[in-house]
């Protein structure tokens, strides 16, 4: 058949139209299957995991699972002396980490008996428990109770009040399910954080899980309580930690034990995502030495480390933020015998790049007792290497503690004092003056009723210059039967006054 020219072109058109036609519908499906593999491939790994179950449950079933059967619950009970008189234990070392120190009381005190509530859980088969110290601090009758209700008596092996870690154990026939012991070194900001503990056990809620994340770690210069641990390398966490709940574990995704939950930052008393547990690490370490010996030793030099920032390391002319400052020496201490000075830099520990005050710090403890360590410094613009050898630092502590006694026997109108140091000016944030600071006054005694307070630092009495708590004790005795009003001159902060205390 002859179709017409105009008529063949029409044809031909419509022909292409519809070849194109299916090429495009060809392509485009092509690319849409691919642009739908391209979102699944960019799809993160972490949206699949998070939405993950097991069996229809989250994943964190498994961890309680796991943890709950090992956390106990602490109940330890002691003798304090209570100088409030009101329904609430102010004197409670738990009370104060959580709610801070109470209002000064002049009324006398009277002895009652005290008990502390808290958490810890098993680390071996054979009954051995990991707590805090201020969970157990000065408890005669420790009771520990199971998962299953049982409940036992438990003894302290050791407690360091430097790291706030306690070891306990229990005698028991059978075996106890316990945790393992995770890698601290190892976890990183945004990790699971699981909590397990006996928040409020006043109101019976025992092994209780939160959950959270790793919020930042390496957390120090915290303050707690009057004892406030030295050693400090806190692991920080939103998962809910609430009183009670120090002692008990802080656990990873797998269940192993990353830290042990020790505290809170809260202006109410309650949890608001800021808490903090020791690492493990740190307390694998204490533990050990503990089970060993029931104690623990370390290094001591004798010196105030401050960190430098970078305005001092510019004011001390510093190419860099490194090392740290010695603020002070202590007499007769092992950094003054091995030359150390004040206003000296020290860049390195046993070749060790020393990088901030509380790294340092652990660098001479984990030395240990009597060794041989090298100082690298930087002293008036030149380098120089230190050799000396490290105290006992639970030598200076029993010495410190014994001297603390004898001020508590021998009170003077009152008065307990020791020597103040320039360590002490640095820490009050003080010019530093030779005298003698009041540590305690007796309610309604004399320095009372004259109108001393604890922290006023005795220059004179008598107009005889007190530069050390020995003056202040032989003054003691030479004023002892005085009947007139004695003369003291005191400085408190930044003002210098005199007063008169009626013997």
């Amino acid at each position: 058949m002859n179709l017409p020219g105009k008529l063949k072109g029409i044809i031909l058109i419509i022909g292409l139209a519809a070849i194109f036609m299916l090429m495009g519908l060809v392509i485009g499906s092509n690319l849409g299957s691919d642009k739908l593999v391209a979102q699944e491939k960019s799809q993160p790994v972490a949206t699949k995991a998070a939405i993950s179950l097991i069996n229809g449950h989250s994943p964190f079933v498994a961890v309680a699972e796991k943890v709950k059967p090992a956390v106990v619950n602490i109940s330890a009970k002691s003798m304090v002396e209570n100088r409030y008189h009101n329904m609430f234990n102010f004197d409670d070392d738990i009370w104060r980490r959580f709610f801070g120190a109470p209002p000064d009381s002049k009324m006398p005190p009277q002895m009652r008996r005290s008990e502390s509530l808290g958490s810890g859980f098993f680390i071996s088969n054979d009954g051995y428990i990991l707590t805090n110290n201020h969970v157990v601090k000065g408890a005669d009758d420790i009771l520990v109770k199971l998962s299953d209700t049982k409940e036992y008596k438990a003894k302290v092996i050791g407690a360091d009040s430097e790291t706030d870690i306690a070891l306990l154990k229990i005698d028991a026939d059978e075996t106890m399910p316990y945790l393992e012991l995770g890698d601290s070194d190892s976890i990183l900001v945004g990790d699971w954080a699981i909590a397990v503990g006996n928040p409020f056990p006043q109101l019976g809620l025992d092994r209780t899980v939160t959950v959270g994340v790793v919020s930042a770690l390496g957390r120090t210069g915290l303050v707690f309580g009057p004892e406030n641990p030295v050693y400090q390398n806190y692991i920080q966490t939103d998962a809910s930690i609430n009183p009670g709940n120090s002692g008990g574990p802080l656990v990873n995704i797998d269940g192993n034990v990353i830290g042990i939950n020790s505290a809170i930052v809260s202006p109410s008393g309650g949890n608001i995502g800021i808490g903090f547990a020791v690492p493990i690490n740190l307390a694998k370490k204490v533990s050990e030495q503990l089970k060993k010996s029931g104690s623990i030793s370390r290094g001591w030099l004798g010196m105030l480390p401050k960190d430098i920032d970078n305005n001092m390391a510019e004011a001390l002319g510093l190419p860099s933020a490194e090392g740290v400052l010695v603020e002070s020496v202590e007499p007769n201490s092992p950094a003054e015998s091995g030359g150390l000075k004040t206003g000296d830099i020290i860049l390195e520990f046993n070749g060790d790049k020393v990088t901030n005050a509380q790294q340092f710090r652990f660098l001479v403890a984990d030395a240990g007792p009597g060794a041989g360590v090298t100082l690298k410094i930087l002293r008036d613009g030149s380098n120089r290497t230190l050799s000396l050898n490290l105290g006992d630092r639970s030598q200076f502590l029993a010495q410190a503690s014994s001297e603390k006694q004898e001020q508590a026997d021998t009170k003077w109108l009152g008065l307990s004092v020791s020597t103040f140091t320039r360590e002490m000016a640095d820490s009050k944030g003080v010019d530093y003056q030779p005298g003698v600071i009041i540590t305690d006054i007796e309610p309604n005694s004399q320095a009372d009723d004259g109108g001393l307070f604890a922290g006023d630092i005795i220059l004179e009495i008598n107009r005889q210059p007190m530069k050390t708590k020995s003056d202040f004790l032989d003054m003691a005795g030479k004023l002892a039967d005085r009947q007139k009003s004695i003369l003291f001159l005191i400085r408190r902060e930044k003002t210098t006054m005199f007063k008169a205390i009626k013997p």
